[in-house]
């Protein structure tokens, strides 16, 4: 039986992204660093959810804006 490497949607590369987030900052004592950390994640969970901005600035929203052009502008 063969293994079939996949790679994550996009929706859950960012998971991970915030996941690791969330445990690297677990990995400090309580204080002013951890909570450092800990925003961080809150903050990627607040821009991942944000579509306007990933279709900005990600790879995948970049493929979407250009499959589907806008109209061009009436003059």
């Amino acid at each position: 039986m063969s293994s079939v490497h996949r790679l994550p949607t996009f929706e859950q590369r960012h998971n991970i992204i915030r996941r690791d987030m969330l445990r690297y900052a677990r990995s400090f004592p309580p204080g002013a660093e951890r909570n450092q950390r800990r925003q961080i994640a809150l903050s990627l969970r607040a821009l991942f959810k944000n579509k306007e901005w990933l279709n900005a600035h990600t790879w995948e929203g970049a493929k979407l804006l250009t499959d589907h052009p806008s109209p061009s502008p009436v003059k």
